[in-house]
């Protein structure tokens, strides 16, 4: 029978009061699972280490204050070489140089000087010693110099080749040479010459290697590409791509980053890829259809639309002030079905006119979606709580800027306005445009004009300081009412003797360039 558990004398609360007064053990952290290795035999350990190259070898030297001790040892310097054996054509380790300094300047991609990463670069035709260590202000290089300090090639910005020296190294070599009589300054300079001739042999050497792994890397490379492109052109030919690969051709296909991507297409790649390719190839396909066949479709529309300007009468009427340009007919919706029916449809200049009985209600709605971006315009350029009264469109404080002309338009001016059909130009290397806007080119060299766009600032700010100098109230005064009564202007910049009258339209232009007003 188990005994019952006696409470202590001083009564539960206590106990807590007690429990709650001790501190809190810390638990020590618990160490990683390699943290034992170097403990372990050191033949296990020299077994490990004869099959790991190099860098591995750096990196693990870097791990632990242990490892470094141990693998940093001169006695220890057989472990690097059996590394560096695993290196196929490595040239040997210099005699200037340990163990681990030519690993770390072979293998480390960080420079030596900055400790910045940096694509590794066998300068070693300069000094395999020097490599990445050249001094801020290196000497130039004097001819009688030449075979006793190791050389670097220097190379400004105006790429100019200079042989330099290292600042070091020259002053080392002076204060050598100082004190000493004729036979001892020979004898320095002929073991110098020799030093620099093994200097520059190893280099050479190591240039050699590098320049075969570069080119054996390369080789690989360009095979799995190689590779790559067969399996995915392939796959695209049996997907139905094929229309699109003749008619791009494959070498401007193949340049898409999923395409020429150098790593191995795994099963997992793959997976990702095929979406990718899928909408690209999709996109190719409307270039394709756009260039070929789209294209031949909106000029027998431009050809019907020439002849509706110029028979009217023949047409619905369209009841509106300014008529869309042929590029924004095109998008609409009967026109467009028309456009890009099926290429066994045969489109001819009749085949538009179902779409032209539609044309008055799709000129309405077009026009009606223009007032609304250049009232979204000219609202967005009104001062703190003011609020027009009447029609915005008739208003007189309705100005607009042209941003790429900077000429002041009207409300109807601003509508027509060329600058608005215009697409955006530039070179051919400032030029990378989206799928869409290279569908949109497409239709600007087919039609000669892109669907109107607003490419306007609002004014209005000016608009109302002129209109208010005319003592008319800008919440309600028109273009009509302005035209009708409002005072001539003077100015006083133009002509400082003078007096050069202008009419109120005039006077908001000279407002935005800059002029000063009197009445």
């Amino acid at each position: 029978m188990k005994r019952p558990k006696h409470e202590d004398a001083q009564g539960p609360e206590s106990l807590l009061v007690e429990a709650q007064d001790t501190k809190p053990v810390k638990l020590r952290a618990r160490k990683g699972g390699l943290s034992l290795l170097p403990t372990i035999s050191l033949d296990v350990l020299f077994e490990i280490f004869g099959f790991l190259k190099p860098l591995d070898l750096l990196s693990l030297a870097r791990t632990s204050k242990a490892f470094r001790n141990l693998l940093m040892r001169k006695s220890n310097a057989f472990i690097w070489r059996d590394s560096r054996s695993l290196v196929p054509n490595l040239p040997d380790c210099p005699a200037d140089l340990s163990e681990p300094q030519y690993a770390c300047l072979a293998f480390d991609p960080h420079c030596h000087v900055e400790l910045s990463r940096n694509r590794f670069q066998h300068h070693l035709a300069v000094s395999s010693k020097i490599l990445r260590a050249l001094s801020e202000n290196p000497y130039k290089l004097c001819p009688n110099i030449t075979e006793l300090l190791p050389t670097y090639t220097f190379r400004d910005l105006r790429l100019r080749f200079t042989e330099m020296i290292q600042t070091s190294q020259y002053e080392a070599l002076r204060l050598r040479l100082n004190g000493l009589n004729c036979a001892e300054q020979t004898l320095v300079i002929e073991e110098t010459k020799k030093a620099v001739r093994a200097i520059r042999e190893h280099a050479d050497a190591c240039k050699a290697w590098l320049s075969e792994v570069n080119r054996a890397r390369s080789n690989e490379l360009h095979q799995i590409r190689e590779g790559r492109k067969r399996v995915i052109k392939d796959w695209l030919e049996t997907e139905g791509w094929k229309p699109e690969i003749d008619y791009h051709t494959w070498w401007k296909i193949s340049k898409h980053r999923a395409i020429k991507d150098s790593r191995p297409l795994t099963a997992r790649i793959w997976s990702r890829v095929r979406p990718v390719l899928t909408e690209y190839m999709s996109e190719m396909r409307t270039i394709r259809m756009e260039e070929t066949l789209y294209n031949s479709r909106r000029r027998i529309l431009l050809q019907a639309w020439i002849d509706f300007l110029g028979e009217p009468a023949s047409f619905p009427n369209t009841d509106v002030d300014v008529l869309p340009h042929v590029a924004d007919v095109a998008r609409f919706k009967p026109f467009d079905d028309i456009i890009k029916s099926p290429a066994h449809v045969v489109v001819e200049r009749d085949t538009f006119l179902s779409a032209f009985v539609a044309l008055p209600n799709l000129v309405r709605n077009w026009r009606r979606q223009v007032d609304q971006q250049l009232a979204a315009i000219i609202t967005s350029g009104y001062p703190r709580d003011y609020a027009p009264a009447g029609d915005i469109r008739q208003l007189a404080t309705s100005v607009f800027v042209c941003n790429a002309c900077e000429q002041l338009f009207f409300w109807i001016d601003a509508v027509a306005h060329n600058c608005s059909l215009d697409f955006p130009r530039g070179s051919c290397k400032e030029r990378n445009d989206s799928f869409k806007e290279q569908v949109a080119r497409i239709a600007y060299y087919s039609l000669g004009s892109s669907p109107w766009s607003p490419k306007f600032r609002s004014s209005t700010v000016l608009a109302i300081h002129v209109i208010r100098s005319c003592c008319q109230d800008p919440r309600t005064a028109t273009l009509a009412h302005m035209d009708n009564t409002s005072t001539p202007f003077y100015c006083f910049a133009c002509h400082p003797d003078g007096k050069t009258v202008m009419h109120w339209r005039k006077g908001v232009c000279s407002v935005f360039l800059n002029f000063t007003f009197g009445i």
